[in-house]
């Protein structure tokens, strides 16, 4: 059964990703191994890229995005008002963002496996795991535990994400970023 069309307009009522599968297409073509990523069906990166932007999107449950979103009939979060970026346009780290994390996902899909919506990339909600007859277990999902430590929000993203998403969120999403020691003389 074919996956449903991309649709990557800002503020589109029917949007479900920021990125297209040509621009995600272009961003691996100068990547290592990036052939494995060109090498996905046409399924495969759009449920990539619908599953990044949805996880990406969920952030503004948790430690919430700079701005208030364009309009009230927009699908996704950007674009957004109130912020550096125009309200028409998707911001190019956002873009970026997701195109990264979608690509993130390939290995799952050249191993034969789906990429689990909830937990894409092993999101640090990880509360026990077992090996061989052990198995995972992961805590519940609360705003309350990002909310007391925003870079947790985005632990489960590659770092590369976390850096693209930083400018966009509320709190700053990783500890020391921007950070430098100052020392006094006496």
């Amino acid at each position: 059964m074919p996956f449903p069309d991309l649709t990557a307009t800002p503020g589109g009522a029917a949007s479900n990703t920021y990125a297209t599968a040509g621009e995600a297409d272009a961003v691996a073509s100068y990547r290592v191994g990036g052939s494995a990523w060109t090498a996905l069906t046409a399924n495969q990166k759009a449920q990539a890229l619908v599953t990044a932007t949805r996880q990406i999107d969920a952030l503004e449950q948790t430690i919430g995005f700079k701005g208030e979103r364009a309009t009230d009939t927009q699908a996704l979060e950007w674009p957004r008002t109130g912020t550096e970026y125009a309200s028409t346009v998707l911001p190019a780290p956002l873009v970026s963002a997701t195109i990264e994390l979608a690509i993130s996902y390939t290995p799952a899909f050249a191993a034969g496996a789906t990429v689990d919506v909830l937990n894409p990339a092993g999101n640090g909600n990880l509360k026990r795991k077992k090996t061989d007859v052990l198995e995972k277990e992961y805590f519940a999902p609360s705003a309350e535990a990002f909310e007391s430590d925003a870079s947790a929000a985005l632990a489960g993203f590659p770092p590369i994400v976390q850096r693209l998403l930083a400018a966009l969120v509320r709190i700053p999403a990783v500890a020391g970023w921007g950070s430098s020691l100052v020392y006094r003389a006496s």
